[in-house]
């Protein structure tokens, strides 16, 4: 380390440190500096996730261009014994996956990608032979402006806003997250992992809802096995299902319901919680509008098949509407 850390990474440091992943931050440290392909450079640690970890990124070519994000698959680069080249490259193919999705999807809800580079990894022993010889691959990404849903929210839900003031805005982001995942669905893939903190809150002139993880993607026509999730978002008869050992596979109901959860989350500031309906009445009394809060009571009733329909019952109650932008 050269430089001091940052006062995200100090938070980083500090939320691994409490889970007992004190080296494990030492090592993700010791990878700013790194320069993938000739072209890119990892500059600060930004955030650290259950599969990556994500890198402010400095693009050498050209000095004026905005900061972008990398992201670095996460394996035990702390513990040595642990790694292997059939680890290794499970979760570098997570990477593979989501910058093809990104290439064929093209969805202006998601990140734009500037591809996949590699740069020498120096926790890895070459002598390994395997995957420990290949360069470790990062994935270069738009940084989206604007604000973390999640984040967002907390703000606002508690800094006695009033309520004539704050319906617009989340009526408008229910509308947003509406049509991403219309958009989303119409180019074949469902959303698995919808909640507030994959979504991000971007300001003027576009205000609109876009979504930060495209790893929670997975196709629409069910032909993917994967299902990434947060059991609090999960309506509770999937909930239980997964409690009870059985397969639950994401389909277009599925997502709405999820959708009606993180829309609960989104009107009244409150996580809903795992196995359980939400709170409807909390919901009624929260500062969206009426026709808002009946569509996401009904979409976390499950009576939406998909987003689409929920979209379009509140474009024809809504008395503003708000018209999709590409």
């Amino acid at each position: 380390m050269n430089r001091a850390l940052t006062l995200r990474e100090r938070r980083i440091g500090k939320r691994l440190a409490a889970r007992g992943d004190a080296e494990l931050f030492t090592r993700l440290i010791e990878l700013c500096g790194a320069i993938a392909g000739g072209a890119f450079r990892l500059e600060s640690l930004y955030a650290v996730g259950g599969e990556g970890a994500v890198y402010l990124t400095r693009d050498l070519r050209d000095p004026s261009a905005p900061i972008r994000v990398s992201k670095v698959a996460l394996a035990p680069w702390h513990t040595p014994h642990q790694l292997s080249s059939a680890l290794i490259a499970q979760r570098r193919q997570v990477l593979v996956d989501e910058e093809a999705l990104l290439r064929t999807c093209g969805s202006p809800f998601l990140p734009q990608s500037f591809g996949l580079w590699t740069f020498r990894n120096p926790h890895l022993e070459s002598a390994r032979g395997g995957e420990f010889t290949r360069g470790e691959p990062c994935l270069v990404l738009e940084k989206l402006p604007g604000h973390d849903l999640d984040v967002w929210l907390c703000r606002v839900h508690r800094g006695r806003i009033d309520r004539d003031v704050l319906r617009p805005h989340l009526d408008r982001l229910a509308v947003g997250l509406l049509q991403a995942m219309v958009d989303l669905h119409n180019r074949g893939f469902l959303y698995a992992d919808l909640r507030p903190g994959n979504l991000r809150v971007v300001g003027r002139p576009k205000r609109r809802v876009r979504v930060l993880d495209a790893g929670g993607c997975v196709a629409a026509d069910g032909s993917s096995d994967r299902f990434p999730h947060v059991p609090s978002y999960l309506p509770p008869q999937s909930f239980t299902a997964m409690q009870q050992g059985r397969r639950v596979n994401s389909t277009a109901a599925l997502e709405a319901a999820m959708a009606g959860r993180t829309l609960y989350e989104v009107a009244t500031g409150q996580a809903p919680k795992a196995g359980a309906a939400v709170d409807m009445m909390r919901l009624l009394r929260s500062p969206v509008s009426p026709p808002v809060a009946e569509i996401i009571a009904a979409l976390a009733a499950g009576d939406h098949p998909h987003c689409a329909s929920a979209l379009a019952a509140l474009a024809g109650r809504a008395k503003r509407r708000v018209a999709p932008k590409s």
